[in-house]
């Protein structure tokens, strides 16, 4: 095709034809400008096309991660609601008689209020995202602000977790040392190691110590923090659940 025009030209000069010549050549600069256009049109619709396959996969994989994030959110406040009942019991003990206290399983109460399980989302989708720098596909969607949301609230909630391990670990546990059998209340999860103990104290002098209730005063209050972060995951993910939906795939 270059070899024609080229052809055509030459020709047009050998006959002396110089202002035909200017007008092929115009012409033949608005086809080949014509061409590119053409060619830059196909190849941008040609990435729309492509870019849509994985916005769409990448949505799917987000539908999924986040169903499954919603059991994860359900199980976790279960447990948590647990410690949270477990720890409302104790502290209303506190100053109770020592037959009232005997009519309790104290060691399981206590058990129950230092919850081990621990919030573990599937992430492998969002990660990629962010990580391949493919948030771009979603600038005009509200997934990319409801993305960015799910990144700030993960490190709120882990402040959260940190601050109530801080608390268990170096005040609350500590304080219960001289006071409780760890050994008995590990009975309650069945480790090998528990059972019942030959140096177990009165739990009574416990109870009707000012310092426990204020101990469990504050887990409850930072237990209380942790349900409410759980309350605004959840929302999240019922919002990001909506916006990854089948219907937002076209």
């Amino acid at each position: 095709m270059i070899k024609l025009f080229r052809n055509i030209r030459q020709k047009l000069l050998d006959e002396g034809k110089t202002g035909k010549y200017l007008k092929y050549a115009v012409g033949e600069i608005i086809l080949v400008v014509i061409g590119i256009l053409i060619a830059l049109s196909i190849n941008h619709w040609n990435q729309d096309r492509l870019n849509g396959f994985e916005k769409r996969d990448l949505l799917s994989k987000l539908h999924v991660e986040f169903k499954s994030n919603k059991k994860v959110v359900a199980n976790f406040r279960i447990a948590e609601e647990r410690a949270i009942k477990s720890a409302m019991n104790l502290i209303n003990l506190v100053g109770a008689t020592e037959e009232d206290l005997l009519s309790h399983n104290l060691d399981s109460l206590l058990f129950l209020s230092f919850p081990s399980n621990e919030l573990a989302f599937a992430d492998n989708a969002v990660n990629s995202i962010v990580e391949n720098g493919r948030l771009n596909l979603f600038e005009n969607d509200s997934i990319t602000a409801l993305l960015n949301h799910w990144n700030s609230l993960t490190e709120i909630r882990k402040t959260r977790f940190a601050k109530l391990d801080s608390w268990n670990n170096e005040h609350f546990l500590p304080f219960l040392l001289s006071h409780i059998s760890f050994r008995e209340m590990d009975s309650n999860a069945n480790y090998e190691w528990a059972g019942t103990s030959k140096v177990k104290p009165s739990y009574y002098p416990l109870f009707q110590k000012i310092e426990f209730e204020n101990l469990l005063d504050n887990s409850l209050w930072l237990h209380q923090q942790i349900i409410s972060r759980l309350d605004e995951t959840d929302f999240l993910i019922d919002d990001i659940l909506q916006a990854t939906g089948s219907k937002n795939y076209d």
